[in-house]
């Protein structure tokens, strides 16, 4: 196992992510910037776009591959993916818990629930375009910010627009981010 971590680098790269996802997600706050849309000039907090750096370096990580290794090795590598990504997204939950609770405020939590959504969207694209889907999520922000508001109120398609309390989004991330982690499952068969 631990020639697997350092395979994936996590041993640089991990804290890394984690540390900038938190940071950003505390400097942030609130703050909300005025973006160009289709549908007119909506506010959109800053806090959506905090997950990039955790999935793209997550993204990095599972790329990073010793295949001859893999396919020959005893332990499932995919599992220990699977167990990878889990505790990344459930380690950046907790910080966005920990963060808005030193805020006083409930939205840094949305943070921990669009990186697990984002994470899943990542993950449903790897399975079908390898490392190129690290761009799926960034054309969900994209797309979020052109056409996923109606005036100043999200469209509840967006899911990571949503405020911190609506389950719907916290149910719809989940969702996607188990079938993201299904569909590694099958993916990494195939890549290895």
């Amino acid at each position: 196992m631990r020639w697997w971590f350092k395979a994936r680098r996590g041993h640089t790269l991990l804290p890394v992510a984690l540390v900038v996802f938190t940071a950003a997600l505390y400097a942030v706050q609130d703050t909300t910037v005025l973006l160009p849309a289709i549908t007119g000039s909506p506010r959109v907090a800053l806090a959506l776009f905090v997950p990039v750096p955790l999935f793209a370096i997550l993204m990095a990580m599972l790329e990073s591959r010793l295949p001859a290794a893999e396919v020959s090795g005893v332990r499932s590598v995919t599992r220990l993916d699977n167990l990878l990504v889990t505790a990344v997204v459930a380690t950046a939950v907790l910080c966005s818990v920990v963060v808005a609770a030193l805020q006083g405020t409930g939205t840094a939590t949305t943070g921990g629930r669009n990186a697990l959504f984002l994470t899943g969207l990542m993950l449903l694209g790897r399975a079908w375009v390898g490392q190129g889907a690290v761009m799926l999520p960034v054309g969900w922000l994209v797309t979020v910010a052109v056409i996923g508001f109606r005036g100043n109120v999200p469209r509840s398609w967006t899911v990571i627009a949503l405020p911190a309390d609506d389950l719907f989004a916290a149910a719809a991330s989940l969702v996607v981010f188990a079938l993201g982690l299904a569909a590694q499952i099958r993916s990494s068969r195939k890549t290895a």
